[in-house]
């Protein structure tokens, strides 16, 4: 009878022990994926930042060499011509504010989706902009850069 309560008792404790295995791996899990979301919105940060300031390294270290860059109005740029754009406009960002980013994170990839609500200037003349935006990040060598970006009219 000692002998049955004791494997009892050890099989109550190694089940325990890997309900705990596997809560203590989701947790790492969920971790992980909320690490590599907050390194995305930082990055997203800083391409809005580079656009405003104008600053063609820092795109450059962003871009993948691979970009795609569409905008709302159905103009499609690589990487060079983005960069390009950015530094001679016409469109000039004086401000880029996302609202309801969403971030999904699955392996090496990054889908981020939000509502750019922006002020510009073209030839002078100010510009409010608000339109859609859904971007594809991938990660590279440990870094986040931006491969695809498609604006889109709300």
């Amino acid at each position: 009878m000692k002998k049955i309560i004791l494997k009892l008792k050890i099989n109550i404790m190694s089940r325990s022990l890997l309900t705990l295995i596997v809560l203590l791996m989701m947790i790492t899990s969920t971790q992980a994926q909320t690490k590599n979301e907050a390194r995305v919105a930082r990055m997203v940060k800083d391409l809005n930042s580079a656009i405003v300031a104008r600053g063609s390294f820092a795109l450059a270290q962003i871009s993948m060499d691979e970009l795609s860059f569409g905008h709302s109005g159905g103009v499609i740029q690589d990487k060079a011509a983005f960069i390009k754009a950015v530094l001679n406009g016409p469109t000039f960002f004086k401000s880029i504010d996302p609202e309801g980013q969403t971030i999904q994170v699955s392996g090496k990839h990054a889908i981020v989706r939000h509502i750019v609500v922006a002020s510009a200037t073209r030839e002078g003349n100010p510009v409010p902009l608000r339109f859609g935006n859904v971007m594809v990040w991938y990660k590279k060598q440990g870094k986040w850069k931006l491969l695809a970006r498609q604006g889109y009219k709300l």
